[in-house]
């Protein structure tokens, strides 16, 4: 798949869980990006990615109470490790309160519009992925938020869409600067990911918590540079 390589060979799969805990030592129960949560608040990276998976799952996304809330807690699931999050987090969604009440607005709107189901093709995704700016949601409203597009596909679709940011292509041997901001790769890539999924299904069949695409996404995320 062009100059993408799979780098999980020899993986210890066993350990992955706590490598990937190690690595997230920015996550932050406390942050008021997770206000939405109240009593239940997560404590750690993986909670929250389960507690989301379930919000924005077929069966969740029509019973959110707060969706903007919980769109603020997957903007915070994806961002948080960079140290621009907190800036680029109240810029968009908490220093206006009139663009919140917008953003809630367009939010219920797509949520309506999703389809049930989403075609494993990198035509019918990138498409999907150029369709949510329209709505012009903070985060997603510029195209250089391929990433964050990528990631709110994946809590609606999670075993079909794989997370797409700069650690996956470094783990594959693909990063150039930008590249995570285009369709070129991303259409490259997803082929590529779901080709890994496939190859070690059986290997990670006990991580019954995340489905086959998000623990290869954690395996590249642990390898990312090695």
């Amino acid at each position: 798949m062009g100059t993408m390589r799979d780098p999980l060979k020899g993986f210890d799969w066993c350990t992955l869980y706590r490598r990937y805990d190690d690595q997230c030592l920015r996550f932050d129960p406390t942050s008021v990006f997770l206000s939405s949560f109240e009593s239940d608040r997560p404590a750690t990276d993986r909670t929250l990615y389960y507690q989301l998976l379930n919000l924005f799952s077929e069966g969740g996304r029509t019973s959110i109470i707060d969706p903007l809330g919980r769109y603020e807690a997957l903007l915070y699931w994806k961002l948080y490790s960079q140290r621009t999050a907190p800036h680029n987090l109240r810029e968009w969604l908490r220093k206006d309160e009139s663009k919140r009440t917008g953003a809630k607005e367009r939010l219920l709107r797509l949520l309506q519009e999703l389809p049930i189901s989403l075609e494993r093709s990198p035509s019918s995704i990138v498409e999907r992925v150029k369709w949510l700016g329209k709505f012009q949601l903070p985060g997603m409203a510029s195209p250089s938020t391929l990433p964050i597009r990528t990631t709110f596909l994946h809590f609606l679709y999670p075993t079909v869409v794989p997370i797409f940011d700069q650690m996956v292509l470094k783990a594959v041997g693909a990063w150039a600067k930008g590249a995570n901001h285009k369709t070129s790769v991303l259409n490259e890539y997803l082929p590529f990911a779901w080709e890994l999924a496939e190859s070690y299904a059986q290997r990670v069949s006990s991580f019954t918590k995340e489905g086959t695409i998000r623990v290869i996404d954690m395996a590249l995320w642990v390898s990312r540079g090695n």
